[in-house]
């Protein structure tokens, strides 16, 4: 069983995942929670982390700066960057994820590769990651959820939650924007179940648990 929770910011995306996970485990199930993000993935970080080793003060350090910007706007740079972040999603979608379910295991992903497609388009808003075949490959291999769920909610409640809470690397008001709009434009699409989640937190759980299990 794969369930998948995705939204902006402050949509609820822990509080839920929490509650999913408690519920399952209750259940008697073996339950694997995972924050799946392209570029921010595990082997990534520590690929990264080892590329920093070596580079020394040369790199820039983590998180958003004038120097790290500078470096990915470097075509070169980008395509290396995107090709590490999609092989490494191709192993944890396509062989991780995959192996868990088949071993009988609940597997509840913050974020997915739709969430990733939206990181992707604000990051690099030039280049069409989605006609990438190497993207494409991880599309057709990445399991379909069982549950797909988006958690939706106003740019202006995403804004005032994320403010009452820290954030090492917090969105810009005009990066937060534009994430919303791609999420709502995304939401009209098939990859899953649009959920309101200004509604109280026990509604917007009872949308997202599958109770035949």
């Amino acid at each position: 069983m794969l369930i998948t929770v995705s939204g902006i910011d402050g949509s609820g995306k822990s509080t839920q995942l929490e509650l999913v996970r408690k519920y399952y485990e209750n259940k008697g199930k073996t339950v694997l929670t995972l924050w799946t993000r392209g570029g921010s993935t595990p082997g990534i970080n520590s690929i990264k982390a080892f590329i920093r080793k070596l580079g020394g003060k040369k790199l820039p350090p983590p998180g958003e700066s004038k120097k790290r910007d500078e470096m990915l706007g470097i075509p070169l740079i980008q395509k290396a960057w995107l090709s590490l972040a999609v092989l490494d999603l191709m192993r944890i979608y396509c062989i991780t994820i995959r192996w868990w379910i088949l071993r009988g295991k609940v597997v509840i992903c913050d974020r997915y590769l739709w969430d990733t497609q939206i990181d992707f388009k604000i990051m690099f808003p030039s280049i069409k990651i989605e006609e990438w075949l190497l993207w494409k490959i991880l599309v057709r291999l990445t399991p379909v959820p069982n549950k797909p769920v988006l958690l939706m909610i106003p740019s202006e409640i995403s804004a005032e939650r994320c403010a009452q809470k820290y954030d090492p690397f917090p969105d810009t008001p005009e990066r937060r924007i534009l994430r919303y709009n791609l999420y709502v434009k995304a939401s009209r699409l098939k990859y899953w179940q649009v959920v309101d989640a200004t509604r109280p937190i026990q509604s917007v759980f009872s949308d997202i648990i599958i109770d035949d299990l």
